[in-house]
């Protein structure tokens, strides 16, 4: 291949090469000079090609790393939001837990405050039946409105959270107000 390539720049045919013939216009020197020549542009060119291998090779590298430092980037930002998501879930569910605490802490203490009630108007109901002895009958009236006290009672258990809230923040006030 490169004897082909030499031959157009010595002004030879190939048959003369071929049979052994070199054409008398040129000294051997010349000739010899010539193939140096020829040999060493085919040397640069050779040379060229590798250089550009070279390079290519480390464009592509490069272009890889780059690839690689985005994939990690993405990857990193998708587990910081992941983690946050993490994070607000955490958040959302230990204040909806405290939320539940404080509404059942408040019913318990309405409860208990009922229950309390309760005590206080079966301990008087019972004074004022020792008190009235020959007194039945106003005793089941008293009864009768205790029974619905506590069917009202009972009815402001049910009230719904909100009310129950609205109710618990009015007493409170009418209790700071008071003192």
């Amino acid at each position: 291949m490169v004897l082909l390539l030499i031959l157009p720049l010595i002004g030879a045919a190939p048959n003369s090469v071929v049979d052994g013939s070199v054409p008398e216009s040129l000294s051997p020197r010349d000739v010899g000079l010539k193939l140096r020549e020829a040999l060493k542009q085919q040397l640069t060119i050779i040379h060229e090609r590798v250089e550009a291998k070279k390079m290519a090779k480390l464009a592509l590298a490069e272009v890889r790393q780059l690839l690689a430092k985005e994939e990690e980037e993405k990857e990193l930002d998708l587990g910081r939001k992941e983690i946050t998501a993490r994070v607000k879930e955490r958040v959302a569910s230990r204040l909806k837990e405290e939320e539940e605490k404080m509404e059942k802490e408040e019913i318990e203490k309405a409860l208990e405050k009922v229950r309390k009630e309760k005590v206080k108007q079966n301990g008087e109901e019972k004074e004022e039946e020792t008190k009235d002895k020959g007194g039945e009958k106003k005793s089941k009236k008293r009864e009768e409105k205790v029974l619905g006290k506590e069917v009202k009672n009972e009815e402001k258990v049910k009230l719904t959270l909100k009310e129950k809230w609205k109710k618990i923040r009015a007493e409170k006030s009418v209790k700071e107000g008071k003192k």
